[in-house]
């Protein structure tokens, strides 16, 4: 079934159709599956930012499922803050957003009200810190420039340090980019990182949770892909074995299984289930080859002796040129070009 999209500004231009459909022989709950392949195709970007998404409605009536079903996921995604409602004009899915314009005074305000309060705590009165500081101002003294640290946070552990790679190749020498997990933010571990990094990326479809970790921080979104190594290996596959896969998240399963046909239309036996389904290692038994989703790496302990892939993203291209590099290169020409004086000297 084809889900009508529309660009919110197209008016007469021709709608584009993205795949969209409801399997409920995969024993997934229709409104998780609609949830999933939307929250997917938004973080994918094969549903692009500001895209019209068809009324509650429109889709109830297009995938055969209730008014409220359809409402209740919209409802989900907009707390996520990957659709966004106007009045009289529909939804869309949130637009990307905007390269920062230049530092983050907010930030600076927050380093130097730190350094003024260590300062005092050391014992120095407010005039001789002025007086330090209007010294170095004078002698355009600048600290020592380095590289623009950049933090990626995202969901697993292995699957980030990948991402962050993908980045980092994009970046000129010297930058340096970190990779981050949601728990370790949620421990602590990694909250120094957060709060030093000149600019924070996160997954789109986590960005809500993120900013929840980071308050106060500027964020920016990134979409991925499949990989081309997944792509490859996927068309590669001998066409008459028997392919299972399995995904982490079961509200993912309808998506996967139909990307999986895509890069491997012509493999004809799939089965599908997830990580925690009950039979899962009855259906990895029955299959000659297994693809699993990142974070289901114990698949290949389940089969030790059958071949496994892992169905790996990237970083999707478009949003490393159009949103990460003129985010760095603003915060490369801020310190390059400072041009924010005092407007009065401390006493």
């Amino acid at each position: 079934m084809k889900s009508p999209v529309q660009e919110p500004s197209s008016g007469a231009a021709e709608p584009f159709v993205w795949p969209l459909g409801i399997d409920r022989s995969l024993g997934v709950p229709v409104n998780t599956q609609l949830r999933g392949q939307l929250e997917y195709g938004i973080a994918c970007g094969d549903i692009p930012r500001g895209a019209r998404l068809p009324s509650v409605r429109e889709l109830s009536q297009e995938l055969g499922v209730a008014h409220m079903t359809v409402a209740g996921v919209y409802k989900e995604l907009l707390g996520l803050g990957l659709i966004m409602t106007s009045r009289g004009r529909g939804t869309f899915v949130a637009a990307a957003p905007q390269p920062p314009p230049g530092p983050d005074l907010t930030r600076l305000t927050r380093l130097l009200s730190d350094t003024l309060a260590r300062a005092e705590g050391e014992g120095y009165s407010l005039r001789q810190i002025g007086e330090a500081m209007n010294a170095l101002i004078a002698r355009g003294a600048q600290p020592q420039q380095t590289g623009v640290s950049v933090l990626l946070v995202g969901l697993f552990a292995d699957a980030t340090r990948s991402y962050a790679a993908n980045v980092q190749a994009a970046l000129p020498a010297g930058d340096r980019v970190q990779a981050v997990t949601l728990d370790d933010l949620r421990s602590g571990r990694s909250h120094t990182d957060a709060q030093n990094a000149d600019v924070v990326l996160a997954l789109a479809h986590r960005l809500n949770e993120t900013r929840a970790l980071l308050p106060g921080r500027e964020i920016i979104p990134v979409g991925f892909i499949p990989s081309q190594r997944t792509r490859a290996a996927l068309a590669a596959l001998d066409p008459m074995i028997r392919l299972t896969i399995v995904t982490t998240f079961e509200e993912f399963l309808p998506t996967f299984l139909s990307g999986v046909k895509r890069f491997a239309p012509h493999v004809l036996s799939i089965q599908a289930t997830h990580l925690h389904a009950k039979d899962l290692q009855s259906v990895l038994d029955a299959c000659d080859v297994a693809t699993y989703a990142t974070g289901s790496e114990r698949v290949r302990t389940l089969i030790p002796n059958k071949p496994a892939l892992e169905y790996r993203h990237v970083v999707d291209p478009r949003d490393i040129g159009g949103l990460v590099l003129p985010a760095v290169e603003a915060q490369r020409t801020s310190r390059k070009t400072p041009s924010h004086k005092p407007k009065k000297e401390l006493s």
